[in-house]
């Protein structure tokens, strides 16, 4: 990675904590900063229901917090007070909720903080918060984990997380970053052109916190995690714990805000007291660095930075794969615990990098203007993979260790101006280079291995996830208009124009296949977007939308549909899917009852589907015409000033034709891509003015439209899942106790649901955690 690191990357992580220290220094004694008002610091719920949002009532809130424990406990009941939440992901630059013609979801620090302490994975969170995202996986990956049915990209302060190919490619998104730094989350549903190709289910981003008011402020955090239902909950095996610290502040024109945490994750007990698979749960510590550094360079014109590092290792210990009789996989230690020999070229590494420069200028030529510089690295050598216990095919490889190494630079620019008060435009330029390579590496198994355990001579290093080097072009503009009081249009359109080159090899798990040359190719393409919302009266709105979104495909895949003796300049596999996006929705409430619906329906040209084949277990790549449809919704009630509650519904389906026969043609898409219906009800309680009770009821349904039609090798099972907690502020400092899974249900997750009914995969059958204990201290100075 140290070969492709830019010069500014490197200043920066080398110079940015020096320089913080620095300015603390100039600045003469700390001053250390008061805790803000707890009212303050409360924000409220937020969600679909942009403008009209189920929201909490903060003006209730805040007078049971501030008012004495007697008064709060008489439970006085007032005003529902909406809130209309500004947010950027919609259109790129600032805008109300009520203003977009889109579904939107937030989600903000408060929720964050409680979530964090059930768990550091970010995509149970959202899995959790999101209506029409996937259930939680409890693992890393985001397998099984659309958007509306189809894959969103993942923005961290505007750098993109995804890269081509996205979860098809075994990508991690969401283990690149702290999720403590975040401050809000926010969610644009549908495919969307703004931020460039990859965005065909909407956009996902995390926004980052800003710096105290105060020259220095300290927050430390200390978190851990076990299982009620382990033999030694304290155990090795069972406890899990992150401690962290931010320190920030603003030193005159300068602010700054730096993290650092350690996240030490154990092994997962699963609803039947074993420990759920190692291969994806726990065993692993990852230490972070994040750093933020902003200057005021005048009253109109910013210039800040950030820079993001993860590495993650390895626990070490060894583990063999148990399955019970209910078909789950489990894990045991090893008896023979002796690490494994690896070379210099190949040790087991996990590095995530991120960093962004951007100015901004709030006032030129009437205007603002935005630009940004990014560049993200991934450095990732797996753990050797042991498959020789599983019934494979004679030349299909019984072990591997897969190495990959992905770079990305890119480039964002923008330019706003307003008309008068009713004429909004936004025009702009982006420009993405991502290099991506993978390789795996299978070795010698004889019979002195398990107690030589050497991986440092590979007997084959030809098997690839198909290398590829990428560029995009994007240039766009986009308009909003304030027709009447009531009525607000907005339209766009962008060009984006790709070129890639794909390098040769074979697929680890094709290996019926030839050996493949690699070629180059090029497409482009024009999405456009028009939207409209209507205020039917001072509570409720209507909205509707048209919008298109642009992929390119999944380039490895791609490869493994050209025949060897095609050049794929002329392959129809190339061509981009262009995703059509229709949706209506409406919101709005009535006195302490706030109401979303929203429907939408999807068609592309050429999706990306696969049809797994029960003769080879292996599943086949289809660039067909396909389509998603849905619906979701989200009721909120303020039942008195400290009772609130807060339900979500979404259910999605969708189609392909995978033989080009038109509508009779259509089959269903496979559950890898729609997920089972979805559901949420959560509950707060202010049970004095400083302790806060929740609980969260997750339900997911059923799904088999797939596998009744031999699409999938498995059918979706629902389950239903409670967690419960409460929120306590002492005379200093927070306590949050978040047990989740609170009935200690067995069940298996969507993502490991998939794995059933291949024998090739049965050792990824992982139960979800049972009963688990999440406790978090928290104290700023």
């Amino acid at each position: 990675m140290e070969q492709r690191r830019t010069a500014l990357l490197r200043a920066f992580r080398i110079l940015g904590p020096l320089m913080v220290l620095i300015m603390v220094a100039l600045s003469g004694p700390a001053v250390a900063s008061a805790k803000a008002d707890p009212a303050m610091e409360r924000s409220t719920k937020t969600s679909t229901a942009a403008g009209s949002a189920a929201e909490e009532d903060a003006a209730s809130v805040e007078a049971a917090e501030a008012a004495p424990e007697s008064a709060a406990d008489d439970g006085a009941a007032s005003d529902t007070v909406v809130k209309d939440s500004i947010v950027v992901t919609g259109s790129r630059r600032e805008q109300r909720q009520s203003e977009l013609t889109r579904t939107t979801t937030v989600i903000d620090s408060l929720e964050l903080k409680v979530d964090l302490t059930k768990s550091s994975n970010v995509g149970d969170i959202l899995g959790r918060s999101i209506p029409g995202y996937g259930a939680p996986t409890f693992i890393d990956l985001i397998r099984n984990q659309t958007l509306r049915g189809r894959e969103p990209q993942y923005l961290f302060d505007g750098v993109p997380l995804v890269y081509n190919g996205g979860s098809g490619f075994s990508e991690s998104p969401l283990v690149k970053f702290e999720p403590g730094v975040v401050d809000q989350v926010e969610v644009l549903y549908g495919p969307t052109s703004n931020y460039g190709a990859g965005a065909t289910g909407g956009v996902i981003q995390f926004l980052t916190r800003g710096p105290a008011d105060d020259a220095f402020r300290l927050e430390l955090r200390q978190q851990a995690t076990t299982f009620t239902q382990a033999s030694s909950p304290f155990g090795d095996d069972a406890l899990s714990y992150k401690t962290s610290a931010v320190m920030s502040g603003r030193l005159g024109l300068f602010d700054y805000l730096v993290s650092g945490s350690y996240d030490s994750q154990n092994g997962v007990i699963d609803g039947e007291n074993d420990v759920a698979n190692p291969v994806y749960y726990g065993f692993t510590d990852d230490t972070s660095y994040f750093t933020k550094l902003g200057a005021d360079l005048t009253p109109s014109q910013r210039l800040e930075g950030f820079y993001s590092f993860i590495d993650r290792e390895l626990d070490g210990r060894v583990f063999e794969t148990v399955l019970r009789d209910d078909g789950f996989a489990t894990g045991r230690e090893s008896p023979n615990q002796q690490s494994f020999n690896y070379g210099s070229s190949n040790t087991p590494i996990d590095e995530k990098e991120l960093l962004s420069v951007r100015y901004s200028h709030a006032d030129l030529g009437g205007g603002q203007l935005m630009l940004q510089y990014y560049d993200r690295e991934d450095e990732i050598i797996g753990a050797w993979i042991d498959l020789r216990a599983i019934p494979l095919p004679p030349v299909f490889p019984n072990n591997y260790q897969k190495t990959q190494l992905d770079f990305s630079e890119g480039f964002r620019s923008q330019y706003s101006k307003s008309f008068g008060d009713s004429f909004d435009v936004l025009v702009g330029f982006d420009f993405e280079d991502q290099t991506r390579g993978s390789r795996a590496l299978v070795f010698a198994t004889g019979p002195n291995f398990d107690i030589e355990r050497d991986v440092t001579t590979p007997i084959r290093d030809d098997l690839f996830l198909y290398p590829f080097d990428l560029q995009t072009e994007g240039y766009f503009l986009q308009a909003d208009f304030r027709a009447t009081d009531k009525l607000s249009l907005s339209g766009g359109v962008r060009y984006e124009d790709v070129e890639f080159e794909i390098g040769s090899g074979v697929r680890v798990f094709d290996f019926l296949q030839a050996f493949r040359p690699g070629g180059q190719g090029a497409n482009s393409g024009t999405a456009f977007n028009l939207g409209g919302t209507y205020q039917l009266n001072a509570s409720d709105q209507i909205y509707g939308s048209f919008a298109q979104g642009f992929e390119v495909p999944s380039l490895f895949n791609v490869a493994r549909l050209v025949p060897p003796n095609q050049p794929l300049e002329s392959a129809e596999a190339i061509e981009p899917q262009i995703v059509d996006n229709f949706e209506l929705g409406y919101r709005g409430y009535r006195g302490d009852f706030s109401y979303s619906f929203a429907a939408f329906f999807t068609e592309s040209e050429f999706g990306e589907n696969f049809i797994y084949d029960p003769e080879t277990n292996f599943g086949e790549y289809n660039r067909s015409p396909e389509e998603t449809y849905g619906f979701e919704t989200v009721l909120g009630w303020q039942a008195s000033a400290k009772l609130s509650f807060f339900g979500t519904a979404a259910w999605s389906e969708g189609d392909f034709d995978p033989d080009g026969n038109g509508p009779s043609g259509f089959v269903p898409q496979t559950s890898l891509d729609i997920q089972p219906w979805k559901a949420t009800l959560e509950a707060k309680y202010l049970l004095t003015n400083k302790v806060t009770l929740n609980g969260l009821v997750l339900a997911v349904g059923d799904r088999d439209r797939a596998f009744d039609e031999g699409i999938d090798l498995y059918e979706i099972e629902g389950y239903a899942v409670a967690d419960v907690g409460v929120d306590w502020r002492l005379p200093r400092g927070e306590l949050g106790i978040q047990i989740s899974n609170l009935f200690d249900r067995a069940y298996l997750p969507p993502s490991s649901q998939s794995y059933r009914g291949n024998p090739l995969f049965v050792a990824r059958v992982a139960g979800a955690p049972g009963r688990s204990v999440g406790l978090s201290y928290s104290i700023d100075f």
